[in-house]
């Protein structure tokens, strides 16, 4: 058997036998049918400076990137190991992408995840619906995908199951966010989208940083969430618990 389909074989072999599920909230008060976009430009000090440190690493734009949508998927999922399908080739279906959270600073993150994206890509041509027949898995399930070349002239579309894409396009200037409108609002795509800016601007700023210490939340949805759901401020009794339990 060639060497290339046997270590094709192999590792969608792995990657289907470890299965793993990665869902994403459903954020929206209004659900309807349809798909829509988000489009959000990165700052061109922010894409500078991702340009810098993918030099720096020999790695591609894009895998800053997937990492950043990794971090994400962790944050909303509240999982460490994660898997998104990844579009291998223009055009092209997802295809499952496991990735880890677990080590420390984000470099270390794109030092994990870049083996595993060159994975997929070599393998891409791999018939993995006919392996998962064979082993008799369903594989991962996941409900995101991201595109490391999107364009903004391809047709809205996501695959089967998928409730969200996430591309990098316009040359890596922008982030495009493709959303099922019966799971995700506008609101939700755009607070979604700025998770990944802000893990694209830890990563870019110090790639040594401690990822799990970063949060990714604005300014403002920090206030809501800390101030806007503590509920009405109420004057605290000049007594004691004791006493007030007795009174009641």
């Amino acid at each position: 058997m060639n060497t290339q389909i046997e270590t094709g074989r192999e590792f969608w072999r792995d990657v289907l036998l470890a299965g793993g599920a990665t869902a994403i909230p459903r954020w929206t008060l209004d659900p309807v049918p349809g798909v829509a976009e988000h489009v959000a430009p990165l700052d061109a000090d922010l894409v500078a400076a991702m340009r810098r440190l993918a030099g720096r690493l020999e790695l591609p734009l894009h895998s800053l990137a997937l990492v950043a949508h990794a971090k994400v998927l962790a944050a909303l999922s509240g999982e460490q190991d994660v898997v998104t399908g990844y579009v291998a080739g223009p055009g092209g279906r997802a295809l499952p992408c496991p990735l880890t959270t677990e080590p420390r600073s984000w470099r270390s993150l794109l030092q994990a995840a870049a083996p595993v994206e060159m994975d997929v890509v070599r393998h891409r041509a791999f018939d993995v619906d006919e392996l998962k027949g064979e082993v008799g898995v369903a594989g991962p399930a996941y409900e995101t995908e991201f595109d490391p070349i999107d364009s903004l002239e391809t047709p809205l579309g996501l695959g089967d199951h998928a409730v969200l894409r996430v591309g990098l396009t316009n040359g890596g200037g922008a982030l495009r966010l493709t959303y099922r409108t019966d799971a995700l609002d506008a609101d939700s795509a755009a607070r979604i989208a700025g998770y990944h800016l802000a893990a694209l601007a830890l990563m870019a700023t110090d790639p040594d940083a401690e990822h799990r210490r970063a949060s990714l939340l604005s300014d403002e949805e920090l206030r809501f969430q800390l101030d806007g759901l503590a509920g009405p401020r109420r004057e605290l009794p000049d007594r004691r618990f004791h006493e007030l339990f007795e009174e009641r």
